[in-house]
């Protein structure tokens, strides 16, 4: 338990909206490989069609996304809620609580087994040394903000990267299926994934909100022929964001299930569910201090108790 407590995260809220949906399997595939493409001429137009409604579907698309990272930028609400987490078997439950810089992620079960008071103390000894670590803030911070940058960046490719098709409408919701549009063209590393993915995306019409994503690689993804890595055919992933205050949205959901091979020969196999549930909001004022706090009253036992 000793060695779970000390990994436990403390992670940098810059936007956690603008790190996840497709820029999640892109932001994994970098930090794997970390590798660069060779420069191509990228393609800006939207997928060509031979009818009218895909076409219309792409600009749908596109109207909703950039409205998507709109809300998420205008959007500065800050939540506290359970975070759920099941990599490679082990599950962890962490009370979560946001700041406008920070978010903290304070371990509270290991596969159902609430922490000891010694295991308790020990992770308040984590965050308090973190939180007093001002360099080691402003590394996790920038970096986030980095990853937000290119999130974003990769979420305004969607509507040229793919092509879609209706496959169901219910209310205010459809559904579309969505394949490689052959025209694109990737300028990156980061980018290379499109060419290898199908999948389905739920939007919103009404809100105009991106609901779920989900993915499929259709063919192995190699990078520089194969030589520094590559990245399974069959690999998934799954992404659910809902509305949990009026005009907010959050991530509920995550599910990425990846195998390959990095640079020399090393063995990928990610299997990492989250669930997050319960979100309470918190004034925007709140301090770090405040904040971490929280995650450590009654509210966050409540926790343990609820999930046994």
């Amino acid at each position: 338990m000793r060695a779970e407590i000390a990994n436990s995260p403390v992670s940098i809220h810059w936007n956690r909206k603008f790190v996840i949906i497709l820029p999640l399997l892109l932001a994994l595939m970098l930090g794997l490989f970390a590798v660069s493409a060779t420069p191509q001429t990228k393609h800006s137009g939207a997928a060509p069609s031979s009818t009218t409604k895909p076409g219309n579907l792409n600009a749908l698309v596109r109207d909703i996304l950039q409205n998507e990272l709109r809300a998420q930028a205008d959007d500065h609400s800050l939540w506290c809620y359970r975070k759920l987490m099941d990599k490679d078997g082990k599950q962890q439950l962490f009370a979560a609580c946001q700041t406008k810089a920070l978010e903290i992620d304070r371990l509270m079960a290991v596969d159902g087994k609430p922490l000891t008071e010694q295991q308790w103390t020990q992770e308040n000894q984590r965050i308090e040394r973190l939180l007093n670590n001002r360099s080691q803030l402003r590394k996790e911070k920038q970096q986030q903000r980095e990853d937000g940058e290119e999130a974003t960046r990769m979420l305004r490719m969607v509507p040229d990267a793919f092509v879609f098709q209706e496959e169901s409408s219910e209310g205010t919701r459809i559904k579309l299926h969505f394949t490689p549009n052959p025209t694109f063209r990737a300028s990156g590393a980061s980018e290379v994934v499109f060419h290898h993915m199908e999948g389905t995306l739920t939007l919103d019409v009404k809100q105009k909100r991106l609901v779920e994503i989900s993915g499929r690689l259709n063919s192995e993804v190699k990078f520089a022929g194969g030589l520094l890595g590559h990245l399974d055919k069959g690999g998934t992933f799954y992404v659910k964001q809902q509305e949990v205050g009026p005009g907010c949205w959050e991530m509920t959901r995550m599910d990425v299930q990846m195998n390959g091979k990095a640079l020399f020969f090393k063995t990928i196999s990610v299997r990492t569910r989250e669930i997050d549930t319960d979100f309470h909001a918190i004034p925007e004022a709140a301090s770090i201090q405040q904040v971490a706090a929280l995650t450590n009253e009654n509210g966050g036992k409540n926790m343990i108790r609820e999930e046994r």
